[in-house]
């Protein structure tokens, strides 16, 4: 593999957090909505469904800098 052809890791890992925190800024943003009074069980089952896929993609990212950094 040629030079400019390897990764760069120092860029995946910043890349990665800053997804990482863009996701978790997106499940602030459905857990303040959550706590509004004039939800019906709809609403709240449609957050909790994107709140856990939100986090399930949070813990594939982590999971990928995990083994990144993994002796």
């Amino acid at each position: 593999m040629a030079d400019d052809d390897k990764i760069d890791t120092i860029k995946v890992r910043t890349g990665l957090f800053a997804l990482i925190t863009a996701r978790l800024e997106d499940a602030h943003d459905i857990t303040v909505k959550g706590q509004a009074v004039h939800l019906n069980d709809q609403n709240v089952k449609d957050l909790i469904v994107d709140l856990c896929s939100m986090l399930d993609e949070v813990k594939i990212q982590i999971d990928v800098l995990d083994l990144m950094h993994d002796p």
